[in-house]
Parts: C-alpha cells; structure tokens; sequence
C-alpha cells in the first residue's frame, strides 16, 4: 500500500504510524537494512528556495575552524572563505569569488597577493594590459610602440607586428 510522504497526522493514522512516517523519512533517507555507515545517510536532499525576507536563505553556513585534516568532499566556511576538498589527492581548494556588483562587461580579474579576485575595469581605447611588479594594470600606447594588429586580411601595406590570419 502506497502512502502519501507525510507525517502521521494525530488520531488520524491509528495503526499505520509506521508505515507513515518510514515512507516520510525513505523520500531523502538511505535505508540499507543493516547497522552500517550508510544507514540513515542523504541519498537525496530537496533545499526549497528561500524568499526576499531577512533570515531566509536556503542554505546558510556559519564560520568556524577547518577540519585538522581535509576530507574528500568537505565543504567548509572560515572567515568569509568557502572551501571544497577535492576527491584527487584530499586537497583543500579555496571558492574563488568576486563582488559582481559593480562589474561591467570587458572587466578581468586577477589573484592578489592575499589570494583574493580584484577587478580591473575594462581599458580605454587604445589602452593595452601591461604587468608592474607582478600586478595587471592598463597602459595607454605610446607612438612608436610595437603592436600586433590581427587581421582576417592582409595589409595592403605590411608594417612590423601586423599579423594577419589566410582564411584560404
């Protein structure tokens, strides 16, 4: 006999309690049969979506300690860091996140020295992405630079640095 996936309802349900309330618990609970690891495991977890209101999001995490050893599979919050352990050699990967509230299109993002995504706005015409010291930074072009112009046709007149691609 099959049962609606409920709790048993009180005065309701007399002599199938059980039958109720294990339908209930099989819809997202491992049921081996024996007394082992996997008994009573998540085969399935639903998370219905939250709503605009304070307080509601589906799933929340609150910041604590890293496991003293990573554990395949792990996910972990520590000081506004999320992180996964990965199955290939137990490695601990931190999420990488940006603020995309004030990008726009053409913005990249490079790692910093404290391993945090920093946007860098899209450059200005005629602008090229050059490296100081280790960070990406936008450069205007000066006359007289080298520059490679890539082109789907050839130059009517070839200069130094132009690049063009034979579509034949």
């Amino acid at each position: 006999m099959a049962f609606e996936q409920r709790l048993p309802n009180v005065n309701g349900d007399d002599g199938q309690w059980g039958d109720v309330l294990n339908q209930f618990i099989s819809k997202e609970h491992y049921n081996s049969g024996l007394h082992d690891t996997t008994n009573g495991c998540h085969k399935s977890i639903t998370i219905l979506p939250g709503s605009t209101n304070a307080g509601t999001a589906p799933l929340k995490f609150t910041s604590g300690p890293l496991l003293s050893s990573p554990e395949s599979g792990a996910l972990e919050f520590n000081n506004d860091n999320l992180y996964l352990t990965q199955t290939t050699n137990s490695t601990r990967k931190k999420v990488a996140t940006f603020d995309d509230s004030v990008g726009a299109t053409g913005d990249i993002y490079y790692r910093d020295n404290s391993g945090n995504l920093v946007r860098i706005p899209a450059g200005s015409t005629n602008q090229i992405l050059t490296i100081t010291d280790g960070v990406p930074s936008w450069s205007t072009v000066v006359d007289g630079a080298k520059r490679i112009t890539i082109s789907n046709t050839q130059p009517a007149t070839p200069t130094v640095g132009d690049l063009w691609i034979d579509s034949n």
